[in-house]
C-alpha cells in the first residue's frame, strides 16, 4: 500500500510539472510530418499556352500574307528543276490516230510531232472541212517532230528566237485535244530529259509547262494537241506539244531548235509570217479558234493500214 502512494505521488508531480510546460515547448520534440506525395505529371501533357497576340505590322517585320483558304485556287509553285521522262511505246502501231499539225510555209508544209504519224501507211490533214492526203512525211532522226507536205496551208507563223523560256513565262497550245477544238495556258517550270529506251534514240532535250487553264473547260486527257504549236505571249512558235501528264498538271514541248534543225535536214526554207497578234490569258481562247479558222492550225488523221479515210468534218 505504502509504494503504491509514493508511485501516485511521483505521477501527480510530473502531471503538474508537465501541465506549467508552454504548449510551443512541449512540440519542439515531435516527428515532422512527411512531405505530401505526389504522382508526375504524363509525358503528354501540356500547361496551356498563353494566347498569342496577332503580329502587328512594323517597317521592320511586314505582316505575312493571308492563308488561302481554296488550296488549290493558289498558283502552281514555280521552281526551276530538272525532269527526267522516259517515254515506254507499246510497240508497233495497231490503231489508226489523231493528233495536230500547223503551217510553216504556205507551199503546203506543215509540223507535228513524230508520234502521231509514225507507222502509218496514209497520212492526211484537214483544210477546211475536207482531208487531203500527204505526199512526204519526214521525222527527224531522233527528236519527236516531223514535216508533212500536203496541201497548201493557211497563214503562217513566226518561230520564237530563244531557246529555253524564262522560268514561270506563259505558253498557249492550240489544237485538238481529245479531237476537239481547244486551247491550253501553261506555264515554264523547267527542262526535261526525256528517253525513249525502246527505240534506241538518245536522250532528246524538252521544255516542261504546267498547266494553268483550259479553254473552252474540260476535263481528261490533252491526248490530241500533240504536234501542236505552243506559242509564247507575243505569238510566236517556243515548241511542239508532244507529252503530257493529266494527273500532274504537266505538258512537255520539243523545243523550237529541233524545228529548224529539222526544216535543214529536209532542204525547207521556210517563209515565216509575222505571226499573231499575241496572246494573253483571257484572249487565248479567241486566239486560238483564229488560227484554226484561218487553216493555220489544223487536224492530222493517221491511218494505220492505209485503207481507212476520215469523215468529212
Amino acid at each position: 500500500m505504502r509504494a503504491f502512494l509514493v508511485w501516485l505521488a511521483i505521477v501527480g508531480v510530473l502531471a503538474a510539472i508537465y501541465a506549467v510546460i508552454p504548449q510551443h515547448l512541449r512540440e519542439q520534440g515531435r516527428r515532422p510530418l512527411p512531405p505530401e506525395l505526389t504522382k508526375p505529371l504524363p509525358p503528354d501533357w501540356k500547361r496551356p499556352a498563353p494566347p498569342v497576340p496577332p503580329p502587328v505590322a512594323t517597317p521592320e517585320r511586314p505582316l505575312p500574307p493571308p492563308a488561302s483558304r481554296n488550296p488549290s485556287a493558289e498558283a502552281p509553285p514555280l521552281r526551276g528543276q530538272d525532269f527526267v521522262l522516259t517515254v515506254n511505246s507499246d510497240g508497233p502501231r495497231a490503231t489508226d490516230g489523231l493528233g495536230t499539225a500547223f503551217a510553216l510555209d504556205p507551199a503546203g508544209i506543215w509540223l507535228t510531232a513524230a508520234h502521231v504519224v509514225d507507222d502509218c501507211k496514209a497520212v492526211f490533214v484537214l483544210r477546211g472541212r475536207d482531208w487531203r492526203a500527204a505526199s512526204a512525211v519526214r521525222m527527224h532522226p531522233s527528236a519527236d517532230v516531223a514535216l508533212i507536205r500536203a496541201a497548201a496551208t493557211g497563214p503562217v507563223i513566226a518561230l520564237a528566237a530563244t531557246t529555253t523560256p524564262a522560268l514561270g513565262a506563259d505558253a498557249y497550245h492550240v489544237g485538238y485535244p481529245q479531237s476537239r477544238p481547244a486551247q491550253v495556258h501553261t506555264r515554264y517550270i523547267g527542262r526535261a530529259r526525256i528517253e525513249r529506251p525502246e527505240r534506241g534514240m538518245p536522250p532528246e532535250p524538252g521544255h516542261v509547262w504546267v498547266e494553268v487553264e483550259r479553254a473552252p473547260e474540260f476535263a481528261g486527257s490533252l491526248g490530241g494537241l500533240s504536234g501542236g504549236p505552243a506559242f509564247d505571249s507575243a505569238g510566236r512558235v517556243i515548241g511542239v506539244t508532244i507529252l503530257d501528264s493529266p494527273r500532274r498538271g504537266r505538258v512537255t514541248t520539243a523545243p523550237v531548235e529541233r524545228i529548224r534543225d529539222l526544216l535543214a535536214r529536209g532542204g525547207v526554207e521556210s517563209r515565216p509570217g509575222p505571226g499573231v497578234a499575241g496572246f494573253t490569258p483571257t484572249s487565248f481562247g479567241p486566239e486560238g479558234d483564229a488560227l484554226r479558222a484561218a487553216g493555220t492550225v489544223t487536224h492530222v488523221f493517221c491511218s494505220w493500214k492505209g485503207n481507212t479515210v476520215p469523215r468529212r468534218r
